[in-house]
Protein backbone atom coordinates (compact mmCIF):
# COMPACT_ATOMS: atom_id res chain seq x y z
CA UNK A 1 0.00 0.00 0.00
CA UNK A 2 2.83 2.35 0.89
CA UNK A 3 4.47 1.72 -2.51
CA UNK A 4 1.26 2.70 -4.28
CA UNK A 5 1.08 5.98 -2.35
CA UNK A 6 4.70 6.78 -3.17
CA UNK A 7 4.21 5.89 -6.83
CA UNK A 8 1.04 7.98 -7.00
CA UNK A 9 2.83 10.93 -5.34
CA UNK A 10 5.70 10.73 -7.83
CA UNK A 11 3.29 10.63 -10.77
CA UNK A 12 1.32 13.61 -9.46
CA UNK A 13 4.51 15.62 -8.97
CA UNK A 14 5.81 14.64 -12.40
CA UNK A 15 2.64 15.59 -14.25
CA UNK A 16 2.22 18.70 -12.13
CA UNK A 17 5.70 19.78 -13.18
CA UNK A 18 4.90 19.20 -16.83
CA UNK A 19 1.69 21.21 -16.64
CA UNK A 20 3.38 24.01 -14.72
CA UNK A 21 6.10 24.62 -17.29
CA UNK A 22 5.75 27.81 -19.25
CA UNK A 23 5.49 27.47 -22.98
CA UNK A 24 7.07 30.70 -23.99
CA UNK A 25 5.27 33.62 -25.53
CA UNK A 26 2.70 33.02 -28.25
CA UNK A 27 2.41 35.78 -30.77
CA UNK A 28 -0.46 36.44 -33.08
CA UNK A 29 0.11 36.74 -36.81
CA UNK A 30 -0.49 40.50 -36.60
CA UNK A 31 2.03 40.86 -33.76
CA UNK A 32 4.72 39.07 -35.75
CA UNK A 33 4.05 41.07 -38.91
CA UNK A 34 4.04 44.38 -37.02
CA UNK A 35 7.26 43.50 -35.22
CA UNK A 36 8.92 42.69 -38.55
CA UNK A 37 7.59 45.91 -40.08
CA UNK A 38 8.99 47.99 -37.20
CA UNK A 39 12.37 46.29 -37.53
CA UNK A 40 12.43 46.83 -41.30
CA UNK A 41 11.52 50.51 -40.98
CA UNK A 42 14.27 51.04 -38.43
CA UNK A 43 16.99 49.15 -40.31
CA UNK A 44 16.18 50.40 -43.81
CA UNK A 45 15.95 54.07 -42.96
CA UNK A 46 12.86 54.63 -45.10
CA UNK A 47 11.49 58.15 -45.26
CA UNK A 48 7.93 58.84 -44.11
CA UNK A 49 6.85 59.14 -47.74
CA UNK A 50 8.42 55.77 -48.58
CA UNK A 51 6.86 54.18 -45.49
CA UNK A 52 3.42 55.29 -46.63
CA UNK A 53 4.03 53.80 -50.08
CA UNK A 54 5.58 50.51 -48.95
CA UNK A 55 3.44 49.59 -45.94
CA UNK A 56 0.33 48.36 -47.82
CA UNK A 57 2.46 46.29 -50.21
CA UNK A 58 4.53 44.89 -47.35
CA UNK A 59 1.45 43.94 -45.33
CA UNK A 60 -0.24 42.32 -48.33
CA UNK A 61 2.89 40.27 -49.05
CA UNK A 62 3.27 39.18 -45.43
CA UNK A 63 -0.35 38.01 -45.34
CA UNK A 64 0.20 36.04 -48.55
CA UNK A 65 3.25 34.38 -46.98
CA UNK A 66 1.29 33.50 -43.82
CA UNK A 67 -1.49 32.00 -45.93
CA UNK A 68 1.10 29.92 -47.77
CA UNK A 69 2.49 28.67 -44.45
CA UNK A 70 -1.00 27.76 -43.25
CA UNK A 71 -1.74 25.91 -46.46
CA UNK A 72 1.34 23.70 -46.06
CA UNK A 73 1.24 23.34 -42.29
CA UNK A 74 -1.39 20.58 -42.41
CA UNK A 75 0.74 18.33 -44.63
CA UNK A 76 3.74 18.68 -42.35
CA UNK A 77 1.71 18.36 -39.16
CA UNK A 78 -0.03 15.16 -40.27
CA UNK A 79 3.23 13.41 -41.06
CA UNK A 80 5.64 14.86 -38.54
CA UNK A 81 4.96 12.76 -35.46
CA UNK A 82 3.97 9.38 -36.77
CA UNK A 83 5.63 6.60 -34.84
CA UNK A 84 5.10 4.26 -37.78
CA UNK A 85 7.49 5.71 -40.36
CA UNK A 86 6.07 3.38 -42.99
CA UNK A 87 2.78 5.32 -42.75
CA UNK A 88 4.44 8.67 -43.48
CA UNK A 89 3.58 10.05 -46.90
CA UNK A 90 7.02 11.29 -47.91
CA UNK A 91 5.86 12.13 -51.42
CA UNK A 92 3.26 14.55 -50.02
CA UNK A 93 5.89 16.12 -47.76
CA UNK A 94 8.38 16.46 -50.62
CA UNK A 95 5.75 17.94 -52.95
CA UNK A 96 4.68 20.40 -50.25
CA UNK A 97 8.29 21.46 -49.63
CA UNK A 98 9.07 22.08 -53.29
CA UNK A 99 5.74 23.78 -53.98
CA UNK A 100 6.22 25.97 -50.91
CA UNK A 101 9.58 27.19 -52.20
CA UNK A 102 8.18 27.85 -55.68
CA UNK A 103 5.16 29.74 -54.35
CA UNK A 104 7.35 31.68 -51.92
CA UNK A 105 9.61 32.73 -54.80
CA UNK A 106 6.57 33.81 -56.83
CA UNK A 107 5.28 35.93 -53.93
CA UNK A 108 8.71 37.51 -53.44
CA UNK A 109 8.97 38.30 -57.15
CA UNK A 110 5.52 39.90 -57.15
CA UNK A 111 6.53 41.96 -54.10
CA UNK A 112 9.72 43.10 -55.80
CA UNK A 113 7.93 44.08 -59.01
CA UNK A 114 5.43 46.16 -57.02
CA UNK A 115 8.27 47.87 -55.17
CA UNK A 116 10.03 48.66 -58.47
CA UNK A 117 7.01 50.72 -59.52
CA UNK A 118 7.17 53.00 -56.49
CA UNK A 119 10.77 53.10 -55.19
CA UNK A 120 14.26 53.66 -56.57
CA UNK A 121 16.57 50.63 -56.74
CA UNK A 122 18.76 51.83 -53.86
CA UNK A 123 15.78 52.15 -51.51
CA UNK A 124 14.49 48.71 -52.52
CA UNK A 125 17.92 47.27 -51.78
CA UNK A 126 17.95 48.79 -48.29
CA UNK A 127 14.46 47.44 -47.68
CA UNK A 128 15.30 43.92 -48.86
CA UNK A 129 18.54 43.89 -46.88
CA UNK A 130 16.63 44.95 -43.75
CA UNK A 131 14.19 42.07 -44.27
CA UNK A 132 17.10 39.67 -44.69
CA UNK A 133 18.67 41.05 -41.52
CA UNK A 134 15.41 40.41 -39.67
CA UNK A 135 15.40 36.77 -40.76
CA UNK A 136 19.03 36.38 -39.73
CA UNK A 137 18.34 37.83 -36.27
CA UNK A 138 15.29 35.62 -35.88
CA UNK A 139 17.33 32.52 -36.73
CA UNK A 140 19.96 33.44 -34.14
CA UNK A 141 17.29 33.61 -31.42
CA UNK A 142 16.11 30.03 -31.95
CA UNK A 143 16.91 28.06 -28.80
CA UNK A 144 19.26 25.12 -29.19
CA UNK A 145 20.80 26.52 -32.34
CA UNK A 146 24.31 27.50 -31.33
CA UNK A 147 26.06 28.81 -34.36
CA UNK A 148 29.82 28.70 -34.27
CA UNK A 149 31.38 31.57 -36.19
CA UNK A 150 33.57 30.46 -39.07
CA UNK A 151 37.22 30.79 -38.30
CA UNK A 152 39.42 32.41 -40.84
CA UNK A 153 42.33 30.31 -42.05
Amino acid sequence: MEKKIILLSVLVLFFGGLVGQERGPRFSKDDVINKKWSFVIEKSGLTEVDIQKVEPIFMETELELWNLLEKNRNVFRKNRRKSDKAGVNYEAINDAMVNFELENARIQQKYYLKLKKILPAQTINRLLMAEKSYKRELMQKIPGQHRVPKQQE
